[in-house]
């Protein structure tokens, strides 16, 4: 099985991008010190272990530590290979962390008298949720539902970049997210060619339905979700962050007042967004798909200047 637009098996992608849990906090603790801790229905793993291990101990009259290290993990459960999920991790980290501190550093600055910047800044920082809810549904394999949210991340942060450079002698209410985006496209060209890729999966075009396909000797299936789906859908999480992160290291040193140090961390976003794309292609050397995200991430990486400390 196979593919549609790729000569890679499915294992290879089942072992870089496996699929995970849903997993929902279904009681919350609030200890006295310290963030609230999410439970689920169902023991942790690691209590379940420790559970097994207290057993043994008992069984077995030694102490808990000693049963621990002789009779531990290896026995009660097989690791899960989370393939490059804790690299994908770190590298969103890096960019929802530099947008996050460029949003607080600006709601915290002066703004022109008369201007929209305040509004712009406010409808910057409430889309950042956007992005923690597409890169979930890319873990739980899902792709066509991650583009959605980014088309409207997009339009949203094209509206907010347009507001800044309106005063209030405008009419506010003229202004219009999706019209917005011939406005970026006018400042980042490539910007246009993302947010027409996003709206092909968000329509269902004809061209992305093959995304959904997997291929055999003898038949045709389709993918509902699955690791496929998601190293396709990281990659347009990735695309669409660097797109807005690189429009705000090149706004971020005029209009932060040259105070944006905190939102640094975006230069090493987009090298290591680069560096993983490149790498991804060549462990998936035949996905088409990948290749042609990879090309337009470079629209990104390559116009972006690191901010100067």
């Amino acid at each position: 099985m196979q593919p549609w637009n790729s000569d890679e098996r499915f294992e290879q992608y089942e072992s870089l991008f496996p699929v995970l849990p849903n997993y929902v906090a279904k009681h919350v603790l609030r200890p006295k010190f310290g963030p609230e801790i999410g439970l689920p229905d169902s023991p942790s793993l690691h209590f379940a272990e420790d559970i097994l291990t207290l057993l043994i101990a008992n069984q077995m009259r030694v102490g808990f530590e000693y049963a621990k290290k002789k009779y531990g993990n290896r026995n009660f459960t097989e690791w899960r290979w989370l393939g490059l999920t804790n690299r994908i991790d770190s590298i969103y980290k890096k960019g929802r962390n530099g947008l996050g501190w460029y949003a607080s550093l600006g709601l915290d600055l002066p703004k022109r008298p008369g201007s929209f910047e305040d509004l712009s800044i406010q409808f910057f920082y409430r889309n950042l949720a956007s992005f923690d809810a597409a890169k979930r549904l890319s873990e739980l394999g899902y792709l066509c539902e991650v583009a959605v949210i980014l088309r409207s991340a997009l339009e949203q942060f094209a509206f907010a970049e347009e507001l800044w450079e309106q005063s209030g002698a405008e009419n506010l209410e003229s202004f219009r997210p999706n019209r917005s985006i011939g406005w970026l496209k006018r400042q980042v060209p490539a910007s246009g060619r993302l947010y027409g890729l996003l709206s092909k999966y968000a329509h269902f075009e004809y061209d992305h339905h093959t995304h959904f396909f997997a291929r055999s000797s003898d038949a045709i299936h389709t993918i509902q979700r699955g690791s496929v789906l998601r190293a396709y859908a990281t990659q347009i999480l990735f695309v669409t962050m660097a797109c807005i992160g690189s429009e705000v290291l090149r706004n971020a040193p005029s209009r932060l007042n040259k105070t944006g140090k905190p939102i640094s961390s975006l230069s090493d976003f987009l090298a290591e967004v680069d560096q993983f794309s490149d790498d991804v292609c060549r462990m998936l050397p035949t996905d088409l798909p990948l290749a042609e995200l990879d090309v337009l991430l470079q629209s990104f990486t390559n116009r972006a200047e690191p901010i100067q400390e």
